[in-house]
């Protein structure tokens, strides 16, 4: 396993993931893109707590797209059946980013280019997480849409490709 040089700050939102997500649910709670989140807060919460909990193992080095994608691809599916909006869904993971940013930029103590590397390097695994996480979450939503469109008007593959697109779907 290789470790990141950043682990410390890794620790401090582990740790803190608590407190990381209440910021969240409360920025979650007024902004006006994610009202449909109002009716799952409880749901969205622990979903987070799960992401921030084991922060460390979905940034390391040894996590691959692979299992970020078969994690989210699941977790767009869900989104579509509660009938959360992609739009919201993104925006909230957005605003998940953010908050999580903020708070260890805010809770860090910084001043060495040593530890200024551990913020870049921190970032950039987030950065890339969430990339991915947000990527096959859309991709998965699309697919349970296109299920669903599918079953409701009993519709062949080549008619819902028309809206869909051929081959835009993967084999997890």
């Amino acid at each position: 396993m290789i470790h990141l040089i950043s682990d410390t700050l890794v620790d401090l939102v582990e740790k803190n993931n608590d407190e990381i997500i209440k910021r969240w649910i409360s920025r979650l709670k007024i902004d006006p893109t994610t009202t449909s989140y109002q009716k799952n807060i409880e749901y969205l919460g622990a979903k987070a707590k799960e992401i921030l909990k084991y922060i460390g193992g979905w940034v390391s080095y040894d996590t691959t797209k692979e299992d970020v994608g078969k994690r989210y691809a699941q977790e767009g599916m869900e989104t579509f059946r509660m009938k959360i909006p992609l739009c919201e869904v993104i925006r909230a993971m957005y605003l998940l980013r953010r908050t999580l940013w903020l708070f260890v930029v805010n809770e860090s103590a910084f001043d060495s280019a040593f530890q200024l590397h551990q913020m870049r390097e921190l970032n950039d695994r987030i950065v890339l997480f969430f990339d991915r996480a947000e990527y096959y979450l859309i991709r998965g939503y699309i697919e349970e849409m296109n299920r669903t469109v599918k079953d409701l008007w009993k519709l062949k593959p080549e008619e819902t490709e028309k809206v869909f697109f051929p081959n835009s779907f993967y084999k997890q």
